[in-house]
Parts: structure tokens; C-alpha cells; sequence
């Protein structure tokens, strides 16, 4: 197998089982032959294959594991038994360990995932959850989801939104952003309101006459 990258002999600051990784090819747009990531403690954490990448300081340890074209930046942490896969984004100081699993979403902030939640898209739509700033997740969610501030979602709580519609929870209240709009719907009409193809063809050959 062609590896994408190598561990290094730079050591973390605070944890000297942790090592950074090197790239050895082109890994994705941003990830060059040569650039240096973040820290891993073995290459168990961090997959060969795919782009999925640890960059800046951010951390992939213990048992967790980053596979598909997720990618980790800033000082962001995996630990536990955790695994990120699929488009995962994940920064600023986010943690997610224990048995959670994000599969799909945006997360960024101080934001703590943990337990056995897991972060996924919704089958109907392909949307996925944004979970920022001071949240906290022990649930599942999926879809069009934005959890905001320092809003939990308890152990337990399944919240997977089948709609194009944003649910936008906060710790006081869940606000639902609206996508149709009622000034210009777009609304498939029944056959009998379209017109029929023979019949457009026959009209446009008349027409020529």
C-alpha cells in the first residue's frame, strides 16, 4: 500500500507518546507532499487510504480512530474508542471520545462529544449537523441540525430531521429555519395540468404550416 504519511521523532509539548505525522504525497488540496499534520499516537488512529487527514495540533490518541475524508485541524482531540469517518470536519478545541461515532458534520468550538453519540447524515436528504461553540452531544443527530451555545443533547435523544428545513436548538429553545417559501413554491403539477408531448409536437408542426 502507498502510505500517505509517516510518523515523525517531533514529540507533543504536553504528552511525549504523541508524535506528528508527515505527509508523503499529496493527501488533499491543502495537504502537500512534505507538510507536516498534527498528532497520532500510532498508526492505528489515523488511515492510510482516503484523505482524511490530522492537521495543525490536533490529536487522534488512545483507540480512536479517523478514516474516510474526514479531517481534524486545530487543536481538536479524538481519544477514547471515538471514530470520525466519512466528510467529518472538526476544530477548534472539540473533543470527541468515548464510543462516539460522527460520520458526517461540522464541529467546531468547545464543543464535547461524548458517550455513545453519534453525528451522522440524514438518509432522506444527504443534510448534516453543525454542533458549535459550547455544546454538548450524548445523543444522535442527524440532518439539517444546528446545536448552539451550550445546548445538550441528552443520552438517549434521537433527533434525525428528514427535512431541507434548519432546526436550530439552543439551551432555551429549538427555532425552526424555514427553506420553502411561500411566495414561489415549487410545486409539481398533476398530469392532467401538463401538457402532453404528442400533443405539443402536433401544435408545433401546425404552427409550421
Amino acid at each position: 500500500m502507498n502510505q500517505k504519511y509517516e510518523i515523525t521523532d517531533i514529540v507533543h509539548p504536553q504528552y511525549p507518546w504523541l508524535h506528528r505525522i508527515r505527509a508523503l504525497r499529496d493527501v488533499r488540496e491543502d495537504v502537500h507532499a512534505g507538510d507536516l499534520g498534527g498528532f497520532v499516537q500510532s498508526e492505528e488512529n489515523l488511515s492510510q487510504e482516503g484523505q482524511c487527514w490530522v492537521a495543525n495540533n490536533a490529536v487522534a490518541a488512545e483507540e480512536s480512530y479517523i478514516s474516510g475524508d474526514a479531517i481534524m485541524w486545530d487543536y481538536s482531540c479524538a481519544r477514547g474508542c471515538a471514530v470520525i469517518s466519512g466528510k467529518s470536519r472538526i476544530g477548534g478545541e472539540a473533543i470527541i471520545e468515548d464510543h462516539a461515532i460522527v460520520t458526517s458534520g461540522y464541529v467546531h468550538g468547545n464543543v464535547h462529544i461524548s458517550g455513545n453519540a453519534k453525528i451522522f447524515a440524514n438518509a432522506v436528504t444527504g443534510g448534516t449537523p453543525v454542533i458549535m461553540e459550547k455544546a454538548s452531544v450524548y445523543g444522535e443527530l442527524g440532518g439539517e441540525i444546528e446545536v448552539h451555545e451550550h445546548a445538550v443533547i441528552l443520552p438517549g435523544v434521537v433527533i434525525d430531521n428528514p427535512t431541507i428545513d434548519v432546526l436550530h436548538i439552543r439551551p432555551d429553545e429549538i427555532v425552526v429555519e424555514r427553506k420553502f417559501k411561500r411566495e414561489s413554491p415549487v410545486i409539481t403539477p398533476p398530469p392532467e395540468y401538463q401538457p402532453h408531448p404528442r400533443a405539443s409536437k402536433k401544435r408545433s408542426r401546425g404552427e409550421e404550416r
